[in-house]
Parts: C-alpha cells; structure tokens; sequence
C-alpha cells in the first residue's frame, strides 16, 4: 500500500504505528484533541492497512535471524585469518560454537548470600564496610 494521500492521515497511521494511542496519534497528526473523532479515524479501513504495512516493516528491517550471525562470524573469522590474527579466528569459532549449540558458556555464581555471611560480616555491611574487609587492628589509624 503506497503513502496515504492525505498527510494527516499518513502522519497518524505513522504514529499509530509507532505504538500511539489514537488520541495521541490524532493530535500530532495536527488534528485538535476529540478521543471519538481519532477513535473513528483509527477504525477506517485504509488507515489500519497503513498502519499494519509500516509495522510489518519495521519487523523486516529489525529481524536478525540465527543464519545472519552465523554467516557474519563465518566472515568474521575468514577475515581474521586473511589478516594473521589468530586470537580474532578462535573467538569467532567460539561465537559459531555457541550460535549452533555446539557450545555452551557457563559462569559459576560467586555472589554470596546472606545465609554465608558470618555475624561479624554482616555487622561490617551494616556499618559500611564489605564483607570480605579485614577488620582493622584497635590501635591503628583507620579504627574508629
């Protein structure tokens, strides 16, 4: 479907499209402020067609589909090694590994919870202190 030929109504399906309320829509489209006129408008035929069109290719143009990212680490890595950098190859194989499912990075959790904390850590946390802090010696400086 081709541009509205009325502008305001290109502007409003524009808007609509955008995620809009009607209401919203209708008053940056130039129109003054009348929730059951932009009701009305938002219900012709022609606007919702538009409306569907631009969305339809917004999607298009946001899609990354699992083929595009294996083809750009492919040319990554061959680009890598047309270059002589071998560590910019092997990350690119990694990204291809985990992109297909053949690898699977894993983290190990070191975040502690409070059931870990001894009451000592827990008393320097609340005084503003960390939990892995040393607690310094009475007659030093930094005792309070």
């Amino acid at each position: 479907m081709p541009i509205l030929r009325n502008q305001r109504h290109e502007l409003f399906a524009q808007e609509l499209a955008k995620g809009k309320s009607s209401s919203d829509a209708y008053v940056a489209a130039g129109y003054r402020e009348n929730r059951h006129n932009a009701h009305r408008l938002s219900t012709i035929e022609n606007i919702r067609a538009r409306v569907e069109e631009i969305q339809s290719q917004g999607a298009d143009r946001a899609a990354v589909t699992l083929e595009m990212l294996i083809g750009y680490a492919q040319d990554a890595r061959r680009l890598a090694m047309d270059i002589s950098q071998p560590s910019a190859a092997v990350a690119a194989v990694k990204e291809l590994g985990v992109l297909t499912g053949l690898r699977v990075e894993r983290r190990e959790n070191t975040n502690r919870s409070a059931s870990d904390l001894s009451d000592d850590d827990l008393a320097r946390i609340a005084a503003g202190g960390s939990a892995g802090a040393a607690a310094a010696p009475s007659g030093s400086k930094l005792a309070h």
